[in-house]
């Protein structure tokens, strides 16, 4: 009955209906319910945020088995900008928020999405063509059927060097194993894409796609752009709802902090706006961490695929890493 209910549930659309499914309904119903359960009081709202990212960790696991391809993930990020966008424009006192704030918001969110979208169209350019080559054929049934111990599998026919990628050095010949033909050096393959991505560092189910070498400066730049909207966001609104403080002032603007904010339960829609603070702080910390481990692998000239493969070659210094990566060398 399931899925003939998914498969019936369509919308009119250029071309033909669209078929819905429920990966794409279920990251906007969940995020608004529980955005929403959050701010009746503040056990629900301990309760909600303390869900939220084992819930998100469970389905994480849970769809890569069944539904690798999924968009759910990527959904619920943009659910969640345009929510936090809704809250800042239409709930939050405008009285509050000046003129110059309100643009600088709309301006970071603007600057996310665009990276990040271009990061999720460059991904692509990535990915290594399927050529003429002995079992090009074979190779992509294998890419197409590649287990979970076989996500990212070289072969090669010289050793390692200082120079050279995480297998074999620059020229050296190297074979995926799932794909049957041959890849640059430091190119991996992805189960999820079922292909090989030039210098791979993961696959990111929030942008569902691979993030790599055609990529990663996008990938990043997003990721800084999208932590500072996070927390001007949180601190925009908190010091609209609670009592606010000044902490510093830097060039004739004053930084204020929220200082009290016992009473926000007591109305709904600033319920909202301090559950939406506490939303998107949550999510500033799980991106500050991602972008923690992404300068510390392009400090040490690795990939996240090569440190978890063990593949840990201190690729010269720091600054020869980090001029190679801005070149995107």
């Amino acid at each position: 009955m399931l899925l003939t209910f998914q498969d019936r549930l369509r919308v009119p659309w250029r071309g033909g209906a669209k078929q819905i499914t429920l990966d794409n309904v279920a990251p906007i119903a969940l995020l608004v319910s529980l955005q929403l359960l959050a701010a009746v009081n503040f056990y629900c709202s301990l309760f909600v945020f303390t869900m939220i990212p084992l819930m998100l960790l469970y389905l994480k696991r849970l769809l890569g088995k069944i539904l690798p391809k999924s968009k759910f993930f990527i959904l619920w990020f943009l659910s969640s900008g345009v929510y936090l966008l809704f809250l800042f424009e239409f709930t939050v006192p405008l009285l509050e928020i000046l003129p110059q704030e309100n643009v600088a918001f709309i301006a970071l969110l603007s600057l996310s999405f665009i990276f990040l979208f271009k990061t999720n169209r460059r991904a692509a350019l990535g990915h290594i063509a399927t050529h003429a080559s002995n079992g090009a054929s074979a190779g992509v049934d294998g890419c197409k059927n590649g287990s979970d111990s076989q996500t990212a599998v070289l072969i090669s026919d010289r050793d390692d060097s200082d120079d050279g990628g995480s297998v074999g050095g620059e020229g050296g010949r190297l074979a995926c194993q799932l794909c049957r033909k041959y890849v640059p050096p430091r190119a991996y393959h992805c189960k999820v894409c079922a292909s090989c991505v030039q210098k791979q560092d993961h696959h990111n189910v929030w942008l569902n796609c691979c993030v790599g070498k055609a990529n990663h400066r996008l990938y990043l730049l997003g990721c800084i752009f999208t932590l500072l909207t996070l927390l001007l966001f949180a601190n925009l609104a908190l010091t609209a709802v609670c009592h606010p403080t000044p902490i510093f002032n830097v060039y004739g603007v004053i930084v204020m902090m929220p200082d009290d904010c016992t009473d926000i339960f007591f109305q709904y829609d600033i319920a909202l706006c301090f559950t939406g603070s506490i939303y998107a702080l949550l999510m500033a910390v799980f991106i500050a961490i991602s972008i923690l481990k992404q300068l510390c692998f392009i400090s040490c000239g690795i990939t996240y695929t090569e440190w978890r493969r063990g593949d840990h070659v201190n690729r010269r210094n720091c600054c020869w890493n980090w001029k190679a990566f801005c070149l995107g060398q």
